[in-house]
């Protein structure tokens, strides 16, 4: 099979535990993809996960590799499958890199957009961070205005749980 026609293919990835995906690069980079539920941080995120993707190891030298895009695209995929399923992706900044991960994940929005899921983005700001955070919801999902307002509430607290 040729390179280039290999990259244009998702990983293979695994479950391991509920809602929990694990999948290895070419390069040997072992990644978890997983989803939290969100719903204790107020009651209208019944429903709603928080997506994380986090390599093993160390991160300083991982080469830029198009698949991994097209694997945590199909993860999300199956996720959103459940239309009343919607997601929170906050970029860390415990490295400084928030910024550049909000770019990389709207980056990958706009190339693999479809019409059925909205994307809603917000930023909380303090005097020792910026969080980027971005809310995912199918357009069917009958609870969207009251996740969307509780997603903009929620940012409003610095992203803090809503009593």
């Amino acid at each position: 099979m040729s390179e280039e026609f290999n990259s244009l293919h998702p990983y293979s990835f695994k479950l391991d535990g509920d809602m929990h995906y694990v999948f290895t690069t070419e390069a040997g980079v072992v990644y978890h993809a997983y989803f939290i539920d969100f719903c204790m941080y107020a009651p209208h995120f019944d429903g709603v996960y928080m997506f994380n993707i986090e390599p093993e190891g160390d991160t300083t030298n991982i080469p830029q590799d198009i698949r991994i895009s097209h694997t945590i695209v199909n993860i999300l995929s199956q996720f959103f499958a459940n239309h009343q399923n919607s997601m929170i992706m906050v970029c860390d900044s415990i490295d400084g890199r928030e910024y550049k991960r909000n770019l990389l994940f709207d980056r990958w929005y706009r190339h693999y957009a479809t019409a059925e899921i909205i994307k809603y983005d917000a930023s909380a700001e303090t005097e020792d961070y910026v969080l980027y955070v971005s809310l995912f919801v199918h357009k069917d999902n009958t609870k969207k205005s009251e996740i969307v307002s509780a997603f903009y509430e929620l940012v409003r607290n610095n992203m803090y749980p809503i009593e």
